[in-house]
């Protein structure tokens, strides 16, 4: 089961892809709708058609007539327009000729997608040169670890928190040996972000128990169940992953900030190990507050529909606060920016430790030579 989860092949070629061709506006029939509506005081979307061309599978070449609507079984209705390519559905006979019954179900965006991720890559290449491939290197062991090993292995049936735990942790130390190599700024940075990703998990599974929170609308536990095939699934493990993973990059980058500083400090001056904590403190300090409003921002973006559907039903703000999903996006923010905090002061202890450390032995040894 595992193995299918982590190896199975991609289905994107079943997909059918046609393109609109052509718009019919039916006014006949939106005008019947329209009066039909009018009688029951109802309102609906005018109903027309557009011509597709089928750009593969068997029925290549081939033009079909279908509802201009996309996911009509759905609240997110939307029309097509000529030029667009879309994902159809189609349906067959016996004699698998087309039938009745076919439609679109979704405008293709992917494509687009891709495009936009080449422009990305290449503007962290050029602009970033060694350290930008570096960067682009550690983001997709990133993403294979997530989607291809995390994911899989939680819809296994693995425990959520500590398949998470081992796959921050892991992901944290193969990014940062990429991007600065193996070197002791490297092993401070990685002491840091180990010790704020665990401080963020231990306050977010405190608050989880206290709280029973699950971070999850009814109906989105309900698909999960379904997609799962696994009633007992543990919604808090997943809820307690979101918190890791939505901290490790700001706590990674915050790491690997005050540890680099402390270096180049001690590599160009004589310092105390109390004098290096303060400067690293002092960094620390000045990236804190920014850091902080990321995290906080990026979870308040997640949730902004959320936040908007529950606030439409006017309750007071301890009300508003109170919904579980509100209350987990706060605690993912606060455990992730508690965190980020306790970052700072572990890694300028760690690197100033390491690196006076290092300096006093490479003086001793310069002794001994002379």
């Amino acid at each position: 089961m595992v193995f299918h989860f982590l190896f199975n092949s991609s289905q994107d070629n079943l997909e059918i892809h046609g393109k609109i061709i052509k718009e019919i506006n039916n006014n006949n029939t939106s005008s019947k709708l329209n009066e039909k509506d009018s009688k029951n005081k109802k309102t609906t979307l005018s109903r027309n058609y557009v011509m597709v061309k089928i750009l593969n599978g068997d029925h290549k070449g081939e033009t079909i007539k279908l509802d201009n609507l996309v996911n009509d079984k759905t609240s997110h209705q939307s029309f097509t327009k000529k030029g667009d390519e879309v994902l159809i559905n189609i349906s067959e006979d016996k004699n698998g000729h087309i039938k009745s019954g076919s439609y679109i179900y979704d405008v293709v965006r992917y494509k687009f997608i891709y495009v936009l991720v080449i422009v990305f890559v290449l503007l962290i290449a050029l602009i970033g040169g060694m350290k930008g491939i570096k960067s682009i290197i550690g983001i997709a062991i990133t993403g294979f670890a997530v989607l291809k090993i995390m994911l899989p292995l939680i819809m296994a049936g693995f425990d959520p928190i500590v398949v998470s735990v081992f796959i921050c942790i892991g992901v944290s130390i193969l990014n940062l040996l990429i991007i600065s190599g193996k070197n002791k700024k490297t092993l401070a940075a990685i002491v840091g972000t180990c010790g704020g990703v665990i401080i963020a998990g231990v306050i977010a599974a405190v608050c989880i128990s206290a709280l029973r929170l699950s971070g999850l609308t009814d109906e989105e536990e309900q698909n999960i169940i379904y997609i799962a095939q696994n009633v007992n699934f543990n919604f808090s493990g997943l809820f307690f992953a979101g918190v890791l993973m939505g901290a490790l990059g700001a706590v990674m980058d915050i790491s690997m900030s005050i540890a680099s500083s402390i270096n180049e400090i001690n590599q160009q001056k004589e310092m105390s190990m109390v004098d290096l904590i303060k400067s690293g403190m002092n960094v620390g300090k000045d990236i804190m507050g920014t850091m902080a409003n990321t995290l906080i921002l990026a979870y308040a973006g997640g949730a902004m529909y959320i936040m908007i559907w529950i606030s439409s039903y006017d309750l007071p703000f301890h009300r508003i606060l109170n919904q579980d999903v509100i209350a987990s996006e706060a605690v993912k923010s606060l455990a992730g920016s508690i965190g980020l905090i306790f970052t700072i002061p572990l890694t300028a202890i760690f690197s100033s430790f390491i690196f006076k450390r290092e300096k006093k032995y490479d003086q001793k040894v310069d002794k001994i030579i002379e």
